[in-house]
């Protein structure tokens, strides 16, 4: 099952505000890199032409998540960040402020944030290699028949990710090429994306 990107699915209360916390440095120099890599960005021959993929980080009790279709621009400034500072998987509802509304895929990152304490990065990418080696590189995986941006989906993360622990990479079989990977650094979260790109090759 395949899905349309760039829908968001859960409902929000979203604070217009011209001005936004500073966004960790680490993670606008993993964006450049994912979007050099094409793992995040915008092409017309890809996902009907939507932008793909975002990138989170834990800010105190919230995180500052890339902003709903920013995956066509080149180089991210704060406010192409939002802040969400209060979600709910069971109701499928979150609240965020910002310039720009949060990403489509803001409660599954919301979902990793719950499953460990510890966690301070989430990278959702859209990697065709690694998806479609998912089971020869042995990744957990959500089920084809959970449509991404469902309670179900977040659900589903959730409880994958606290079995994983800390930092862990894990396919999203009903959505298309969707790979997400969570760390305690920046770092972390990118290695574990590289080293499957790398391990897929070989």
């Amino acid at each position: 099952m395949t899905e349309q990107e760039g829908v968001i699915k859960f409902s929000y209360d979203f604070e217009k505000r011209e001005t936004v916390p500073e966004v960790s440095r680490d993670l606008q120099i993993w964006r450049d890199l994912l979007v050099e890599y094409e793992l995040i960005g915008q092409l017309p021959d890809r996902y009907g032409g939507y932008g793909f993929g975002n990138l989170s980080c834990r800010v105190g009790d919230a995180f500052s998540i890339t902003a709903s279709q920013t995956g066509g621009l080149k180089r991210l400034t704060a406010a192409d960040y939002a802040l969400v500072d209060h979600w709910s998987l069971a109701r499928n509802h979150l609240s965020a402020s910002g310039v720009k509304e949060p990403s489509s895929e803001s409660l599954t990152h919301a979902a990793i944030y719950d499953s460990c304490a510890s966690v301070r990065f989430v990278f959702h990418v859209h990697s065709p290699l690694i998806w479609r080696a998912r089971q020869k590189l042995g990744l957990p995986e959500t089920s084809a028949e959970i449509p991404y941006g469902t309670v179900l989906m977040a659900q589903t993360l959730e409880s994958l990710a606290r079995e994983v622990g800390s930092d862990g990479i894990i396919a999203m079989a009903g959505h298309e090429d969707g790979i997400i990977a969570w760390s305690t650094t920046a770092m972390g979260a990118g290695a574990l994306i590289f080293r499957a790109l790398h391990q897929q090759a070989s």
